[in-house]
């Protein structure tokens, strides 16, 4: 082979490289198949979620709710990022996609991002998702149904995470806990058994509603609870 073509093999080698990896390692083939997935750090955040549950933990598609609205009285809804209903129970997800450095304290409810110089004050992920589930277990209680509820919160990859005084049950994936090992700890629910079907047909109405639900939500939104 002619030394002058070395390199342009070479070049045309790495871009092939690159582009295999953007693809199977970089949700490359995902971001093509579903673009509107990846518009933010947001969407895209919960999109990583939800891939790792069906793909690494085989959780059937059917079982996911994504952008789930609880309704909580006086018109109000609570948006969930997440839902998963489980044989062990139901688990809530937050997914905080944040980037830069993250320093919270579970006992308090002002948490601060700093990005560079830039510092933002954002409401505790921890008591988002309580507040979340005890909305979601009043509103399965009017159906008279009473099931584990286990709130957890996601930071996907990005950020560097620094929170303080975690207790039992304050769960942040990657931080102080992984969702396997909360998952296998727990043992199966008979409620969630007699209930499976009723509970599937409450949420799913609730998944991915219609722009006029969103726009309701903004419109009730609180500064402590979402």
């Amino acid at each position: 082979m002619s030394l002058i073509l070395l390199p342009m093999v070479a070049l045309a080698l790495l871009v092939l490289f690159s582009m295999a990896f953007w693809l199977f390692f970089c949700h490359g083939i995902d971001k093509i198949k579903h673009p509107e997935e990846w518009r933010d750090a947001g969407r895209s955040g919960e999109r990583i979620l939800y891939n790792m549950l069906v793909r690494k933990f085989k959780i059937p598609e059917e079982q996911i709710f994504r952008n789930v609205y609880i309704p909580r009285g006086n018109g109000k809804t609570s948006e969930m990022d997440l839902i998963v209903v489980s044989k062990k129970g139901i688990f809530i997800f937050e997914c905080k996609n944040y980037g830069g450095n993250i320093y919270g304290d579970a006992s308090r409810s002002r948490w601060i991002q700093y990005i560079g110089r830039e510092k933002n004050y954002f409401y505790s992920p921890l008591l988002q998702n309580k507040n979340h589930a005890k909305y979601l277990k009043r509103f399965l209680a009017q159906d008279k149904i009473d099931v584990p509820i286990i709130p957890l919160v996601s930071t996907i990859t990005r950020g560097n995470w620094k929170v303080r005084n975690l207790k039992k049950g304050d769960y942040v994936l990657g931080l102080n806990c992984h969702f396997r090992d909360i998952y296998e700890k727990l043992p199966d629910s008979e409620a969630v058994a007699r209930n499976y079907k009723k509970i599937i047909a409450k949420l799913a109405p609730l998944s991915r509603p219609g722009e006029e639900v969103r726009e309701r939500h903004v419109k009730g939104y609180c500064m402590k609870e979402s």
